[in-house]
């Protein structure tokens, strides 16, 4: 025999088995949901996209982790036998997030799109980093955006549907963070930093990792002199809105609005935030720009902001545009203490003599119809086995029928939990027991 190859998965990606899967499911299950009920429609693009179409679209830091795949057959024959740089051996690349793919739609079907368009964008992204704790080469976004208008009201529409999915997904003690790219560069200007701006950005960015000092030093160095007085009280204190529109000479009024507005809307339910030194994507956003946390935590939980500029690579009219994503792998990890819904666990249904299959199956097939899930064991196994397989998957419940009980039309179902048994004299009866929680 030859070498056993490893069977781990490449190193950034990962295997999904069972209940693991089905959290995942479940999870992408919920946000849909919300996202159709504010009357957003679903969006699937392929993983490859021409590199052309990833190259130069804003996300420069993303740029440079793109998955490149070679050209194939003659096309790279060619391209070998003339000793072609590695970026003339590629053509194709895995995309590294789903807001470029959408603006090439958006550009590609312009005369289908129905304007403003609510749309939600669902998928694996894939980035060519070195893999850490909780950042992967491979992993899932949830995207919601509207395209095609630049009234404040698609701003408040994605927020807000944002919120819903985190809400229908128990998450709470939330925080909206928000400021306006604008604010920001007529701050940046103000203080001297206007041909500087992204690496103003940059450094203004670890405010909350960074020690004060150390980040005024770097300004220092960045600036060639002593900081103005107001960015020093911007670094060591929090600063109102109020104050930084009065720096920025009036480039973040429309930020009062959007924030009245969510306050409105949120009936407290989350706390709405103002944040010079939020930063978010220096070459896609244009405008607004909100990251969501969790109330004492020191990770966002998703984010997004408004886009103007992007699909104007695609089309001679740019679509204004306003999107957000949830951070789906962040949100399971923060979900992995909470309990499996047993609503969303089957009802096991071993099976005792294989003469009893048919029987056992028609039974089971009842369950289903009634809206449960069920697990009927399908190989040839003592009932010591059976139940090992049940206790390995985790169920809770499990419903023996044996010749007596097809007989009687009696019901013993095992609670796998607390150890009890009952018996129900009906299928409707133990269905409803199930469904409870109840049925032992």
């Amino acid at each position: 025999m030859g070498k056993v190859l490893s069977t781990k998965p490449a190193s950034g990606f990962r295997d999904f088995l069972g209940a693991e899967s089905r959290k995942r499911s479940d999870l992408i299950r919920k946000i849909e949901s919300v996202y159709r009920s504010f009357g957003f429609e679903s969006l699937e693009t392929p993983a490859l996209e021409n590199l052309e179409v990833l190259l130069g679209s804003g996300g420069q830091e993303n740029e440079k982790l793109i998955f490149k795949t070679l050209k194939r057959g003659e096309k790279l024959e060619r391209a070998l036998e003339q000793k072609c740089s590695e970026s003339d051996l590629s053509d194709l690349g895995l995309r590294f997030d789903l807001t470029v793919p959408l603006c090439r739609v958006v550009a590609e079907y312009s005369d289908k799109i129905p304007l403003p368009w609510k749309v939600f964008h669902f998928g694996p992204v894939w980035r060519a980093e070195r893999p850490q704790k909780a950042r992967y080469r491979e992993f899932y976004q949830c995207d919601v955006d509207v395209i095609g208008t630049a009234s404040q009201a698609a701003e408040l529409e994605v927020i807000e549907a944002l919120y819903g999915a985190f809400e229908a997904c128990g998450v709470s003690s939330l925080e909206l963070r928000l400021s306006d790219r604008r604010l920001l560069a007529a701050c940046a200007n103000a203080w001297g930093f206007g041909d500087r701006l992204g690496e103003f950005a940059i450094i203004l960015d670890k405010k909350d990792k960074q020690d004060t000092e150390a980040l005024a030093k770097e300004l220092r160095e960045l600036l060639g002199k002593a900081l103005p007085r107001d960015l020093e009280r911007a670094l060591h204190e929090k600063v109102s809105l109020e104050e930084a529109v009065v720096w920025s000479q009036g480039a973040g009024e429309s930020l009062f609005k959007l924030i009245e507005q969510l306050q409105d809307l949120s009936k407290a339910k989350y706390k709405v935030e103002f944040d010079l030194s939020l930063v978010r994507g220096m070459g896609y956003y244009t405008g607004v720009i909100f990251e969501w946390m969790q109330q004492g935590t020191d990770f966002a939980l998703g984010g997004g902001g408004r886009y103007d500029d992007l699909t104007s690579r695609f089309m001679k009219r740019a679509q204004p545009a306003v999107g957000g994503s949830l951070g789906f792998e962040r949100l399971l990890l923060l979900l992995e203490s909470e309990s499996e819904s047993e609503t969303n666990q089957p009802v096991f249904f071993p099976v005792m003599e294989e003469s009893l299959r048919r029987s056992v199956t028609s039974v089971a097939r009842e369950f289903q119809k009634r809206g449960l899930a069920v697990d009927l064991f399908v190989g040839e196994a003592k009932m010591k086995s059976q139940l090992k397989y049940a206790s390995q998957k985790n169920y809770r419940w499990v419903v023996f029928l044996g010749e007596e009980e097809l007989r009687t039309g009696k019901f013993k179902i095992k609670d796998f939990r607390s150890g009890d048994e009952k018996s129900f004299s009906s299928l409707e009866e133990a269905v409803e027991a199930v469904r409870r929680g109840a049925a032992a």
